[in-house]
């Protein structure tokens, strides 16, 4: 019985840098979807937040499977124009602002460390994957041009966020990368950048309970 409790607590509870963290899952009453939550209390903010732990997959009009490739949806989720992601959102459930993402990043080590602990432990290329400490699981999924073209699967991985910037056609964006080659950058591995991106452009979605 002590060794169930205790199996029990370990999967709902786990630490990363003193953090608090638990798990969970959402589903979508739109198509049935479940997803894997995490929940954690801000140090900055102290308030309690739940994020979504895998890429939105829900089809809406400028949404994208990489390479068009329906199969990739299982993992990957889909890319979203800036637009279609805040059409996207189920009830309850919102787009990050960049500040949200920034306070994401501080909590797991700030823009030098955040990359290794928010990263999965799959789908980066050349030994490039995180620990998944948080739990959050970021994906390498790409992004789809304008033009319709496909690049970086595998090596990058870019999430919207709500906040425009001064450009009334570019959005911050919040990036991981998998750290090489060439060797220079391996600096990068463990690394969170902030960029900002045409809203015309496709990229993943994380979401964050209102």
């Amino acid at each position: 019985m002590k060794q169930h409790i205790f199996t029990v607590l370990a999967t709902l509870f786990f630490t990363q840098v003193g953090i608090a963290q638990s798990t969970g899952t959402f589903t979508d009453s739109r198509d049935g979807q479940t997803y894997k939550t995490i929940s954690f209390k801000e140090d900055l903010t102290g308030k309690t937040v739940t994020w979504m732990a895998q890429n939105l997959n829900y089809k809406v009009e400028g949404s994208y499977a990489y390479d068009d490739n329906e199969n990739n949806r299982k993992e990957l989720g889909l890319l979203y124009t800036w637009e279609a992601a805040k059409k996207a959102c189920p009830s309850g459930w919102h787009l990050p602002t960049d500040n949200e993402w920034a306070i994401l990043v501080t909590q797991f080590g700030g823009t030098d460390k955040a990359g290794e602990a928010l990263k999965g432990v799959k789908s980066w290329n050349e030994d490039g994957n995180g620990t998944n400490s948080s739990g959050f699981d970021a994906l390498a999924g790409g992004l789809r041009r304008p033009d319709g073209s496909y690049m970086f699967q595998g090596t990058l991985g870019y999430f919207w966020t709500s906040t425009l910037t001064n450009s009334v056609d570019k959005v911050w964006e919040w990036n991981f990368h998998y750290g090489g080659p060439p060797s220079s950058s391996k600096q990068n591995l463990k690394k969170a950048f902030r960029w900002d991106a045409q809203v015309s452009v496709g990229i993943s979605v994380r979401l964050v309970r209102d």
